[in-house]
């Protein structure tokens, strides 16, 4: 048997497995009508910042990031950490949410991530759309874009406490 007879048989021989990923559909978020400012109430200032956003894991931001492929990736594989910040990336992206970032906070004591989602000082990661910083209020996102990730990640948004000091000198 010849080469292409071979390729041939072993195409016709070829069977698609569907597999159901456990990641959401993340399509770029468009606006369909006129944009509603976040409704949004602060929380008391304290000596650590807050931040506004979705508890998530490391785990799911690379899970997420396995699905995006370059060009390059026969040539320089990526690592855990090209694609945790290929994850990032495309929610980013997605949502149109800048400064859209990652931060570690402190899990509360009620209404937090559930206990498998801690890492092993009992912090959290959170995806924050805002924070209670004074140089940063004035960029806030759109309800409109709140509310596409909270249904992407099926929970609402809520405030975190930052495990960093608001201050460096703190």
């Amino acid at each position: 048997m010849s080469a292409s007879e071979l390729l041939r048989q072993s195409m016709q021989n070829l069977r698609v497995v569907e597999t159901k990923s456990t990641l959401p559909p993340l399509v770029p978020f468009r606006f369909t009508a006129r944009p509603h400012k976040l409704k949004l109430s602060y929380p008391s200032k304290q000596r650590y910042k807050q931040n506004y956003g979705f508890w998530l894991s490391d785990e799911w931001l690379a899970e997420l990031g396995k699905n995006i492929h370059l060009p390059e990736d026969p040539y320089d594989p990526p690592t855990q950490k090209d694609f945790w910040k290929r994850g990032f990336a495309h929610i980013r992206g997605s949502v149109d949410i800048y400064p859209l970032t990652i931060e570690n906070c402190f899990q509360p004591e009620t209404n937090g991530a559930p206990t498998e989602y801690l890492d092993v000082d009992g912090e959290v990661v959170v995806l924050s759309v805002c924070s209670d910083d004074e140089d940063e209020i004035p960029v806030i996102p759109w309800q409109e874009q709140v509310d596409y990730l909270a249904n992407i990640l099926g929970r609402p948004p809520q405030w975190w406490v930052n495990i960093y000091p608001r201050n460096d000198w703190e």
